[in-house]
């Protein structure tokens, strides 16, 4: 029988150092840069994937099937409106607040150079890594042929802070995922996560 490996503390907080040691050496855009280009590389070295139906792929993602779903429990709200409940950062982030105290400032400023030069959508540093993870592995999964497509439509922090994408972007990202925004607001009480997954039909 496999033995589960517990979370390690020290590794979890020594990563956000290693990140901020990277701002002091490179700035906030080589921070970034790096996040980003972790989580590419990450997703690159997972398998591809292949479903016959939307229905298949909606069941693998939300039964931890998928590649998509490695890192994080995936719950479906909406044909194409998909939730994670508990950020797979969440631990490590309250490591780091027990033993080292408040963020470094310099994970704010990573995040608004994200949100100002990749896209508006990181609730805090940790989102960057976890949405280009995501939209790279949605570029190695097809249903029905199809390549699945990603949209980020709401990340919400440790402090409770919402991201969201600029008003004209949300009523479509909303209108695609088949919810309203009251229930888009209520997702976002109980989840850290609210996007979209999707064909184009």
């Amino acid at each position: 029988m496999a033995e589960n490996i517990e979370s390690n503390p020290f590794v979890d907080v020594s990563v956000f150092l290693f990140f901020e040691d990277i701002s002091d050496k490179q700035g906030v855009e080589g921070f970034t840069n790096y996040m980003v280009g972790q989580a590419e590389s990450l997703a690159k070295s997972v398998p591809e994937e292949e479903y016959r139906t939307w229905d298949d792929f909606a069941n693998a993602v939300t039964n931890g099937e998928s590649v998509l779903s490695s890192f994080e429990s995936i719950g479906q709200i909406s044909k194409y409106g998909f939730v994670t409940n508990v950020c797979p950062f969440s631990k490590a982030i309250r490591e780091y607040i027990k033993r080292i105290g408040n963020f470094n400032p310099v994970h704010m400023e990573a995040t608004d150079h994200y949100n100002h030069t990749i896209q508006p959508s990181a609730a805090h540093s940790a989102c960057m890594m976890h949405q280009t993870y995501r939209k790279e592995v949605a570029k190695r999964i097809k249903i029905g042929g199809k390549p699945l497509q990603y949209a980020q439509i709401a990340a919400k922090a440790y402090t409770g802070k919402i991201a969201l994408p600029p008003e004209s972007w949300k009523k479509v990202l909303l209108e695609k995922a088949g919810i309203t925004e009251t229930q888009g607001f209520m997702e976002m009480r109980e989840n850290s996560c609210l996007y979209l997954l999707y064909v184009e039909e």
